[in-house]
């Protein structure tokens, strides 16, 4: 199905302008494609999504020998039940029978990279969210793969963002009405195959190891940096280094984003217009009802409704009921959430800009109140930020741009990028101490 998608759109975009350059695919990260001798996906897929990780990762450290800390010092990646390392560890203990046949292990856009060119390898920055790479020589860590029961051959060519991979496949280039061979068929250019570094890519900053807010489903916390942060400190609070395009790192956390308001509004109002709910939280008491984003109970809940009134419940809040004031209590904690993710990597230190990207920064409200509780000011946009730092390293790769810069200087020159600047009150000073409050009595009630 997905495939299938892929295919039209491509041939939709060939149809309406046949000289078309190149292709490069982005996706989310983690999720794989089993790939058989004969470069037949073996089915069925598993996904991040599913249970088998749920509570897995002490099971991990206990039979591995390798702590927490330890497989943070190998690969400098935030331990997440999601990672593909836990997803393979779970499959090493209840096996899938079509898995016995597995030729080749691809990440999904290196399956459709391969699906189109015929070239099995894997982009560096997709690569790293799979907790499999080591963060020092930026190869498959050996040890690791052992662990979950990976042969070394099976594993893919480490590739950079930016490179021709190559060019179409015949078929494709004939179904399509395409030139074909070398000098005339459309190339395949690796962009930053996970779509958050793509993201990062299309920051329109002009200052060094800016600070970004990748809004979604979820939300990436953090910076993009030079050098990976292995210290205690970064280990501590959950920071992650994932690989960024042309040699820089996205050291950031992934957190709660926009999944709380989504299956709230799939719930309540599923036909409903996201704007709507945006202009009701508006309209709602500030700080009235405050959650924790990051709380377990929110990932996997049967009612996201009902889950938000029973925090809010146990906490001895007011229990929100209208739409406003469930938006309300979803927004301000988020923004409370980032505040506290970017203080930690900035270490107490004032935040001179931060960016959000994605389609999260279509929300004028919870930029305005991640600029509040920040104390810092918001730089909204791009909202396709994963599609334009697709073109721009793809841009790079073909050699119509000089590098990430001039890239970056096109996008701010091109984009309507909304400002939100940080209004400070007694107020906001109490919702955040409060929120501080009740986030360590939902910990403890987690106990």
């Amino acid at each position: 199905y997905l495939w299938g998608g892929i295919r039209q759109g491509i041939g939709k975009a060939f149809a309406s302008d046949p000289t078309i350059a190149s292709i490069g695919v982005d996706s989310w990260a983690v999720d794989f494609v089993p790939v058989d001798e004969d470069g037949a996906a073996l089915l069925p897929f598993v996904s991040y999504r599913d249970a088998r990780t749920e509570g897995i990762m002490p099971d991990f450290y206990r039979r591995s020998g390798i702590s927490a800390h330890e497989l943070f010092e190998k690969t400098g990646i935030q331990s997440l039940e999601l990672n593909s390392l836990y997803q393979l560890y779970a499959l090493k203990d209840h096996p899938l029978e079509s898995y016995s046949r597995l030729d080749r292990f691809m990440l999904l856009p290196d399956w459709i990279h391969f699906q189109l060119s015929g070239i099995w390898s894997s982009e560096y920055t997709n690569a790293t969210t799979t907790q499999m790479l080591s963060v020092h020589d930026k190869s498959w860590d050996p040890d690791l793969l052992q662990q979950v029961a990976m042969p070394p051959k099976v594993m893919p060519r480490i590739r950079n963002a930016g490179d021709i991979l190559g060019p179409l496949k015949p078929d494709w280039c004939s179904e399509w009405g395409l030139g074909e061979g070398a000098d005339q068929a459309p190339n395949v250019v690796l962009c930053g195959t996970h779509d958050t570094a793509s993201a990062v890519a299309a920051l329109p900053s002009l200052t060094p190891e800016p600070y970004f807010i990748s809004m979604g489903t979820w939300a990436l916390v953090g910076r993009e940096a030079q050098v990976p942060d292995l210290s205690d400190y970064a280990f501590r609070h959950g920071l992650s280094n994932e690989g960024g395009v042309f040699d820089t790192y996205r050291q950031l956390r992934n957190v709660s984003g926009l999944w709380l308001i989504q299956r709230v509004r799939e719930e309540l109002a599923p036909d409903s217009d996201f704007a709507d709910w945006v202009a009701d939280a508006e309209q709602a008491e500030p700080g009235r009802s405050l959650i924790d984003p990051m709380a377990d109970r929110y990932f996997r809940a049967a009612s996201m409704v009902q889950t938000i009134q029973t925090a809010c419940r146990e906490t001895g809040q007011p229990v929100p009921q209208s739409r406003g004031e469930l938006a309300r209590c979803i927004f301000e904690s988020l923004a409370l959430n980032f505040a506290d993710v970017l203080m930690d990597f900035s270490k107490g230190k004032t935040i001179s800009e931060l960016h959000i990207v994605g389609g999260g920064a279509r929300n004028g409200l919870l930029c305005q109140l991640t600029a509040d509780f920040l104390g810092s000011p918001v730089i909204a946009g791009p909202f396709e930020a994963s599609a334009l730092g697709n073109a721009v390293v793809q841009m790079i790769g073909l050699g119509w741009i000089a590098d990430l810069d001039e890239g970056r200087r096109i996008i701010r020159n091109s984009e309507d990028l909304p400002q939100y600047q940080p209004h400070t009150s007694r107020k906001q000073t109490c919702i955040r101490q409060r929120y501080h409050m009740l986030f360590h009595k939902e910990k403890e009630l987690a106990k």
